[in-house]
């Protein structure tokens, strides 16, 4: 990867969004949405209302109350998001991404 390449990447994502922090909320373990950080808690207050429609193949269909403790909150910070958008510019992990951050440095 040039410097230049991850310069460019740099100005398409700071561009992108204001200087926030998101709120990354796990659904499951591969499933993980990342919205701004107060979208997020909008949402998570929103859930205090929510049931579970549970469908299971070969029982009876139910309404539950939501497990709550099954969704995860963690925070993001607006410099590892534009860490995740540059590396997906540049086709590279995050693990290259944050090497080559500090041979720039």
């Amino acid at each position: 990867m040039e410097h230049k390449d991850y310069l460019e990447a740099m100005k398409k994502v700071s561009v992108l969004k204001p200087k926030e922090n998101y709120l990354v909320i796990e659904l499951y373990y591969d499933n993980k949405i990342i919205l701004p950080y107060k979208d997020g808690i909008t949402l998570m207050a929103a859930l205090n209302n929510a049931e579970h429609l549970k469908e299971t193949y070969n029982e009876p269909h139910r309404i539950t109350g939501l497990n709550r403790d099954v969704i995860k909150t963690t925070v993001m910070s607006h410099e590892d998001y534009s860490r995740y958008k540059i590396a997906a510019l540049l086709n590279i992990t995050i693990d290259e991404l944050k090497e080559h951050e500090k041979m720039a440095a």
